[in-house]
């Protein structure tokens, strides 16, 4: 399957719902099940990045760059890391935790605040 769209989050949940499967996934992110193909590092990193702009206005300016930055070194070690038993994996994915640190974050001050989602309750998305 040559023209593979990988699915992008739309929501702080759904980022979370994202990010934390690629701990397993690590460091190549390619598809083993057959299913998808197309899915590569790129595609994967393409995604996350796409799915952080979207939340961006829930996020705010400062943690959106924290989060681009984030992702940028994640990339960057996952492809100098020969596979899932190189020390560069485990580096990329303490990087990953970061992420699932920054939309905990987010999401407790939201509900915190009681901030409505675009369904109108306070789920901190």
């Amino acid at each position: 399957m040559t023209n593979y769209k990988p699915y992008i989050p739309e929501s702080l949940s759904e980022l979370m719902d994202f990010v934390v499967p690629m701990i397993g996934e690590a460091p190549k992110f390619q598809d083993e099940t057959g299913y998808f193909p197309g899915q590569n590092i790129d595609t994967e990193f393409y995604a996350l990045i796409e799915g952080f702009g979207r939340v961006c206005d829930k996020i705010g300016e400062d943690r959106y760059a924290k989060a681009t930055d984030i992702v940028a070194r994640m990339k960057a070690i996952f492809l100098e890391a020969e596979d899932e038993n190189d020390p560069k994996t485990m580096q990329g994915i303490y990087l990953i935790h970061e992420l699932i640190d920054l939309i905990d974050e987010v999401r407790a001050q939201r509900v915190a605040s009681k901030l409505k989602d675009d369904d109108g309750r306070v789920t901190g998305d």
